[in-house]
Formats: structure tokens, sequence, C-alpha cells
């Protein structure tokens, strides 16, 4: 290990390039930008917590929902990349029992009592929660840990549908990973977060998320067995034809206070399920769910029907998605993509809020995706979970500009990310 100035020179100097190159691509403007970035973080902190002291650097990548939009909490199937937007967090261990985490961005300091293992009243909703529940779930796995001290810088948009909250739980478990010499394996990880954010922060949240920030890449994830879904990684390299950019557009209007609208997807889901002898969509045979349509209108609503009809569809659509990719296919899967959006505007209904129709800049954003792109091949789907946030679009090249200029006028400078998939998950980088 080395100090936390001592990484700093060497950061500076060029002495980790290829560390960071690994993770971000070679370009030089990128790369000399996270040069400052690890740097700045470093000095940050040695600002709260002293210099001198010896520190590693975690990353954890955020992640784009390419199809499977509210399918893996229904035991379905998942589609989602790594990319390059990630969590950056320098930690050093400390013998004192305790949990420190100075995010940037957020005025407190999150202190963690690791002898209150159970979670504390008011702290839901709240990532004190998150470090919390993460670290009881390393001790129900068996794990010893212990405290650390830690300063996070996050380029993830909080509250965006890149899924900020998955990036800082596995940042977190990375590091109880690292210092303490668990062992646990991505799988395993994406798991404790899982339950942390389910059982601590109080989000009814699949393992899709967690799952990719951890592995990498591009996840198909199977969650016919929650408890062990079967996982396959499709490697990165060339997935995108070169003249295609992933482009991922914050309307600013967060969805990090919409818990009671996600909440409501699942249950809705689960309540045509419990009619059909299931707990959730996926132990229920879809000939059953449409022979019983009439009886599951009355019972459960017509909101309630058309989320399961998506289910259903997007669930075979994340599968000819998953097969498009691995037979190199773009143009499939771009018609996909454009169809698992219809979708989830139509069915699902997680585009906007019934609650606030005079707020719709996911509409607004997807409407002008289509009128630029239609028949270009490019495709446009909103992603996450919704109801606000962040869409995605694949632009061709010579439409970037264009594209990229026509959502800052609706959204302002700056909303229109160009991201890179990310072939490695959460990671100790130096």
């Amino acid at each position: 290990m080395a100090t936390s100035a001592q990484l700093k020179r060497e950061i500076l100097a060029g002495q980790w390039d290829e560390a960071l190159c690994t993770l971000y691509g070679t370009e030089p403007a990128v790369l000399a930008r996270q040069r400052q970035r690890y740097a700045a973080a470093l000095e940050q902190f040695e600002l709260y917590y002293g210099p001198g002291r010896q520190v590693h650097v975690y990353s954890a990548p955020g992640r784009a929902e390419l199809g499977g939009n509210h399918t893996d909490h229904q035991h379905g199937y998942g589609l989602a990349a790594a990319v390059t937007l990630d969590l950056v967090a320098v930690a050093s261990p400390s013998d004192d029992g305790f949990i420190r985490v100075k995010s940037r961005g957020f005025n407190k300091l999150d202190v963690i009592d690791l002898s209150e293992v159970e979670p504390q009243q008011g702290e839901s909703t709240h990532s004190a929660s998150l470090i919390r529940g993460i670290a009881e779930g390393f001790q129900a796995q068996g794990k010893t840990v212990g405290g650390f001290d830690a300063y996070t810088a996050s380029d993830v948009l909080r509250g965006s549908g890149l899924s900020s909250s998955a990036a800082f739980e596995m940042g977190m478990a990375a590091i109880l990973n690292g210092e303490y010499g668990c062992g646990l394996t991505a799988p395993e990880l994406a798991k404790i977060c899982q339950y942390a954010e389910n059982t601590y922060f109080g989000k009814p949240s699949g393992l899709l998320d967690q799952l990719t920030s951890a592995v990498g890449g591009v996840i198909f994830a199977d969650f016919a067995d929650p408890k062990k879904p079967r996982i396959e990684k499709i490697h990165t390299a060339g997935l995108l034809p070169a003249d295609m950019t992933l482009c991922v557009t914050d309307t600013r209007d967060s969805h990090s206070e919409l818990t009671g609208e996600f909440a409501a997807i699942r249950n809705e889901m689960e309540s045509v399920a419990a009619c059909l002898g299931g707990k959730v969509l996926g132990q229920v045979k879809e000939q059953e769910f449409w022979t019983a349509l009439p009886r599951l209108r009355r019972a459960c609503g017509d909101r309630a029907v058309l989320r399961t009809v998506h289910y259903f569809e997007e669930n075979a659509r994340t599968l000819a998605q998953r097969d498009a990719l691995v037979a190199g296919d773009f143009a499939a899967f771009a018609r996909l993509v454009e169809k698992s959006g219809h979708s989830s505007f139509e069915c699902c209904q997680n585009v906007y809020c019934a609650s606030s129709p005079k707020h719709q800049g996911l509409s607004a954003a997807l409407a002008i995706s289509q009128s630029i792109l239609a028949g270009t091949g490019g495709a446009w789907r909103m992603q996450g979970g919704g109801f606000a946030g962040t869409i995605q679009a694949f632009v061709p090249d010579a439409l970037v500009k264009r594209y990229c200029a026509a959502m800052e006028a609706l959204f302002g400078p700056g909303c229109c990310y160009l991201l890179s998939l990310r072939e490695q998950g959460a990671v100790r980088v130096m």
C-alpha cells in the first residue's frame, strides 16, 4: 500500500496510466481527466482523514439497462452493460470498529458503528443504511470485517437510471472484500448489496444492477432461481458497430424519491401472479394469463394486467436481444430496443407519473429521439426504473452532434453523455 500523497504523485506522473486505460480507454483527454479525478479524490481523502494514511483506490461502474425492464424482480431475464461512468473510492482500514464515508456532493459524513448491526431508526433511504446492511451481509456470510475510512467521487448520475446506488453499494462491498481479504465472488457481493438495499434501505430492487456493476461487461441473467441466478457475461469487444455511439440523456428530473412508484409495478405484477397461483410472474405460465384475462382485469385492474403483458413480452424480447448480440446482429438488437421502449411506455407505464402529467421529460426525450433517429439504424428507449431520469439511444456517429444539440436544447448543457461499455466490474484499481 502507498500513502495518499505518494499515490497522487505516481498518478500524475503517469505511473498508473495502464490501469486507468484498462477502465476508461486510451483517448488522451479522457486519460488526463481521470488522472486529475483520482488525484482530487486522494486530496479530499487527506482533507477529511489526515495525511500519511496508506490507501487503496476502488472503482465500481454504473450500468445501462439494455433489456429486461422490470423483469428481474419477477424471476425473468435481464440484460445490462457496465459503462465507463463509475464511482471511485479511496479507502484505508481502521481498527476502531467504525466505517466513515464522505461522498462528494453530500454535506454529511456517514458514520456507522459496526457493533449496531440492526437497521437503525430514521436511517432507511439514506446511504448509511446501505453501508450498515452491506457490513452485516458480510457477517451473515461468516466473514470478519472491520472499519474503514473512505472518500467517494461518483460520475454516475444520481437518480438517473444508471444505477448510482448499485455503484455505491459495490464500491463499499469491494472495499470490505479487499481490505479484509474475504474472498467473496462478484455474484456473492452483488447479493449482499441487494440484501442491503431491500432490507436496510427499503427499496424492493432486483439483482441485475448490482450484478452488472460487480461483474462488468454485458450481463445476461436468468433469475428463475433468484438465489442462484444463471449469469452469462458477453464480452464488450466489437459488440457495438464502430460507427455507433451509446448516448445517455439526463432529463434532470430525479427518480430518487419515487420508490412508491417502483414498488407499485412489482406489487401489481405480483397481484396478477397471486391470482394465478404464483408469487411472481416467472412462476406463472403465460398461456394461463391470457386465458384468465377477463377475470384478472376485474380482480387486479387494467394497469396490473398491462404491466403483466409487458413482463411476458419483455422477457421474450430480452432473450432475443441476447441472441442478437451473441450473433453480432446489431440491426436486430436495435429493433428490439425500440420495441422495449414502446412496451415500457404503453404497457408498463413507467415513463411518467400519472399523478404529475405536466412533467414528462422522458416522454419529450423519447419523442425527439424518434424524430432524429427513425430510419437511421439507431434505436432509443427509456432505461432503469423509470418515471424520471434518463433515456438511452444508439446514435450513428454522423448524427451525434445533432442529437446532443437537440437534447441540450431541451434539458440544458451537459445533459447528453457519450458512453463506452466497460469490461471490468467493481475492482481495486491501485
